[in-house]
């Protein structure tokens, strides 16, 4: 019986063991099923993420540019596939070690390359940072050699700028680069490694023209780099928007005709029209490649931007003694006081004294002309009488008018307002009087004063439509978005000084100083100017100012030579080849018939120096 009691009691406990093994096999099962449950069905979308996130990348997709266009639909400005080297942040360790290899792959310093490095890890950006753009097949070979040990690294398609007439319109245009520090201060919305527009429309534009990137995954493997397209298609995210393409009022034929005509002269050729202020061509040499900036920079390049001829100035835009160009806000000036009228003669000759000095003209030839004829042969000693008789206040006041001292509206960033003096200005900026001397110079474009090749071109469209003067600007199309003109200016001039003007003006080509500028075939009006400027000794500054045809104006220019010479003979004969190009005149490259005979015969006999 005890026996049988003992059995009974184990079979209870192993019953009892078996129950608890069943419930601990039970509970276990019931807790994997509730986890995987838990796991694939309540949080099967989170997993499924979080896999995608290890096997793929979240990188740009770069936003093509806008595209700029000339008036005729020519391309400006425009974007080819690039390939760029790019740095995952999250990714990147032993920056020094990475640094080390990635120098020797991009040839360039190691601080540098570290200096890039580190500040992609500190951007702390979910997406790559760029550490160099639009890479050549050597790099890009390197690369693929080195691979294995660039974690982090990684190699990807872009989008880079190019320009296909270069120099010709780089200072127009400007350029694209990389943003700067600075820049993304004051710009929190971009990105390191972004393009952006540094110089020019590029630059004035480049919220309308950047576009906004957009986003792709990338299959990757255990390293972080990129499966190849061919075994792994991007996924987009979300798409690039394109900038917006914007049409100019350039005319590239023109523009490159500007520019091969001022072959090695330092200078600035400017046309607009004057109707409505549309700029056609606006060149200045020496100009620059705005597509080295879109690539590695090599030592050569560095050089050639940094030469002492400036490159990077806009000569265009650049104050500079005007000259004799000037003489037409001083006439319009001495009719308006009075201190002549309009059937004055006046006694022309080698020079005009006062207090001890003397004023020199630039020919010593005597005589009596009336005011046409004293604009038509540019007689420093006329301008000099008409001075006696005004103050400097009276000259800027027709001088601003007209756009003198004043931006000319055209839409490129860092252009000079020049500068028109008075006695205040002097006073304020010299601490000494004015002196009548001083009016006696700025009647003849001298002393102080300081006009832009593009304020020029501004000036004698005024000329030219009477008193109603454009400002310039290049925009007429943003996308589809038709751009006004800015309104123009209205100045009330009397018709009888506005005649004598334009007949003034219109001699000096048929018969006077500007000779070598005449077309048969378009009637032109315009003025020579020989700008003495430093250093003493140097040759001077070239000027030719016109607007033709005379009675219709379709077209005002302006040339500029830097320490070209003579006005007449180095600036009038760019702008004769200007407007042939414009209104379509084809001829050989020879002296037409009267040019010589329409110099002036009597040779210098003073300081001044001829038109």
């Amino acid at each position: 019986m005890a026996q049988s009691v003992m059995h009974r009691v184990n079979s209870d406990e192993l019953a009892f063991k078996a129950i608890v093994l069943a419930s601990v096999v039970l509970t276990a099962l019931g807790l994997l099923v509730l986890r995987l449950g838990w796991l694939q069905i309540l949080h099967h979308q989170h997993y499924v993420n979080q896999a995608v996130e290890n096997s793929t990348r979240v990188t740009f997709l770069r936003a093509p540019r806008g595209s700029i266009y000339d008036r005729h639909g020519n391309l400006l400005a425009t974007n080819k596939q690039s390939l760029s080297m790019i740095a995952v942040p999250n990714q990147l360790e032993h920056l020094e070690d990475l640094a080390t290899r990635v120098c020797k792959i991009l040839a360039l310093p190691y601080p540098e390359v570290l200096d890039r490095l580190l500040k992609a890890k500190a951007s702390g950006s979910v997406l790559p940072v760029v550490i160099e753009h639009d890479l050549d097949m050597d790099i890009v070979s390197r690369f693929y050699e080195q691979k294995i040990f660039l974690t982090g690294i990684d190699i990807l398609p872009d989008i880079s700028r190019t320009y296909p007439y270069a120099e010709a319109t780089a200072h127009v245009l400007g350029y694209c680069r990389e943003i700067t520090s600075n820049q993304l201060k004051d710009r929190p919305e971009r990105k390191m490694g972004d393009v952006c527009g540094q110089a020019g429309l590029e630059k004035l534009y480049d919220d309308q023209l950047r576009g906004v990137d957009g986003e792709q995954r990338v299959r990757v493997n255990a390293s972080g780099h990129a499966l190849s397209p061919e075994t792994s298609k991007p996924v987009i995210t979300k798409k690039a928007k394109p900038g917006l393409p914007i049409v100019i009022s350039l005319d590239v034929d023109l523009q490159r005709h500007a520019y091969n005509i001022l072959a090695e002269k330092s200078g600035a050729l400017v046309g607009c029209d004057p109707r409505s202020g549309e700029v056609l061509f606006l060149c200045s040499r020496p100009s620059f490649d705005p597509n080295v900036f879109t690539r590695r920079m090599t030592k050569e390049d560095r050089k050639v931007l940094n030469s002492p001829s400036h490159p990077l100035h806009n000569r265009a835009l650049s104050g500079f003694p005007p000259g004799s160009i000037w003489k037409p806000v001083t006439l319009l000036a001495a009719l308006d006081k009075k201190v002549v009228k309009p059937d004055t003669m006046l006694h022309v000759s080698g020079g005009l004294s006062l207090g001890g000095f003397t004023f020199h003209d630039w020919t010593g030839k005597a005589a009596h002309y009336n005011l046409v004829q004293c604009m038509q042969w540019s007689r420093d000693t006329a301008f000099y009488q008409m001075a006696l008789g005004l103050e400097p206040e009276d000259i800027k006041k027709w001088g601003n008018r007209f756009g003198a001292g004043r931006p000319t509206g055209v839409e490129l960033p860092n252009e000079r307002s020049g500068l028109v003096p008075d006695s205040a200005w002097k006073r304020r900026r010299l601490h000494e009087p004015w002196y009548k001397g001083n009016t006696l110079h700025m009647s003849i474009g001298q002393t102080f004063l300081q006009v832009t090749p593009a304020q020029a071109a501004r000036m004698y469209a005024g000329f030219g439509m009477k008193g109603r003067v454009p400002f310039l600007h290049f925009v007429i199309k943003i996308d589809d978005r038709q751009v006004p003109a800015p309104k123009p200016e209205f100045w009330k001039v009397n018709p009888v000084h506005m005649k004598i003007l334009s007949d003034g003006l219109k001699a000096v080509v048929e018969a006077g100083t500007a000779g070598r500028s005449r077309i048969p075939e378009v009637p032109m009006s315009g003025k020579t100017g020989s700008a003495e400027a430093p250093p003493k000794g140097s040759k001077t500054h070239g000027w030719f100012a016109c607007y033709a045809p005379s009675d219709k104006p379709e077209l005002a220019c302006c040339a500029f030579v830097e320490h070209g010479g003579h006005g007449g003979t180095a600036a009038a004969p760019l702008v004769k080849q200007m407007v042939e190009k414009h209104f379509g005149i084809k001829r050989a490259a020879t002296a037409l018939p009267g040019e010589a005979a329409a110099k002036p015969k009597a040779k210098p006999k003073t300081k001044r120096k001829p038109e």
